[in-house]
C-alpha cells in the first residue's frame, strides 16, 4: 500500500515539473506569406553582425530579450536603411527566434506590442518563431524562388510574390563624415569662389609692384635734383 502511495506522489510531482514546460512550448499557426508581410513593419534580408541581451528582467522569470543587429542588403518593407535592430525572446519555448552571428536571414519584424516580447527601450522592432523568419544562403542578391532556405520554410513562388520588389539600403556616409570635395581650382567644380579670390590676390600683388616701382623712380629723381638745388 505504501509503495502505491509513493508511486502516485512521484507521478504527481513529475506531472507538476513537466506540465509548465509543455504549457510554455511555442506553437505557431501556419500563415501565408501575404499575411506575414501585412503584419510586419519591416521585412529585409541581412546578416547578423552583433547581438546583446537587453537589460533588466526578473531573475525568477523570463530572461530579457536578445537584441540582434543586422546589416541589411535588401529591404522588402520599411525604410531602406543599412542597420536594423530586432529583439526576440531569449528562450525557444517563449517563441524566441535564435539568430546566429554571421548568418544571413530573411527577417519579418513587427512594431506592434502584443505582449509576446517584452519592450526594449530604443528597439521598436521585434520578431518570433511565428513571424516567418528563415535563414537563407549568403550573398546580397534579392531572393529567388527555388533557392533552398538553410532553415525554416522554403523560398517558393508564393513568398517571392508576397515580398515584391526589394530596395537596396542607402549606405551613403553621413554628411559630417563625407569625403571633402576637391578644390575648385584643381577640378573646376564648385561655386567659383576660389578662382575669384585668386584673381583678387593677383590684382593686389600687381598693384603693389607698380606702386613700389613708382616710389623708387620718384626717389631717384629727387636724389638727382638735390645737387642742382645746392
Amino acid at each position: 500500500m505504501r509503495s502505491r502511495v509513493t508511486a502516485v506522489v512521484l507521478l504527481a510531482a513529475g506531472f507538476l515539473v513537466t506540465a509548465p514546460n509543455a504549457a510554455c512550448a511555442c506553437s505557431c499557426a501556419p500563415q501565408p506569406p501575404a499575411d506575414q508581410m501585412k503584419r510586419s513593419a519591416a521585412v529585409f534580408t541581412g546578416t547578423v553582425v552583433a547581438s546583446r541581451q537587453a537589460e533588466g528582467g526578473d531573475p525568477l522569470g523570463v530572461a530579457p530579450p536578445i537584441v540582434y543587429t543586422f546589416r541589411a542588403d535588401q529591404v522588402y518593407k520599411g525604410d531602406p536603411v543599412v542597420r536594423f535592430e530586432v529583439a526576440s525572446n531569449a528562450d525557444t519555448p517563449a517563441c524566441g527566434y535564435q539568430f546566429t552571428t554571421g548568418g544571413r536571414y530573411l527577417v519579418f519584424a513587427s512594431s506592434e506590442r502584443t505582449g509576446l516580447v517584452p519592450p526594449v527601450p530604443g528597439v521598436p522592432l521585434h520578431t518570433s518563431q511565428c513571424a516567418g523568419n528563415r535563414q537563407v544562403s549568403g550573398g546580397t542578391a534579392p531572393l529567388r524562388a527555388g533557392v533552398p532556405a538553410t532553415s525554416g520554410d522554403p523560398v517558393d513562388a508564393a513568398l517571392i510574390t508576397a515580398l515584391g520588389t526589394p530596395k537596396r539600403p542607402s549606405d551613403a556616409p553621413p554628411a559630417d563624415s563625407a569625403t571633402p570635395q576637391a578644390s575648385p581650382v584643381a577640378s573646376g567644380d564648385g561655386d567659383g569662389d576660389r578662382p575669384i579670390q585668386i584673381w583678387y590676390a593677383a590684382g593686389g600683388l600687381a598693384a603693389g609692384l607698380v606702386l613700389f616701382a613708382g616710389l623708387r623712380l620718384l626717389g631717384r629723381r629727387l636724389n638727382r635734383r638735390r645737387p642742382d638745388a645746392g
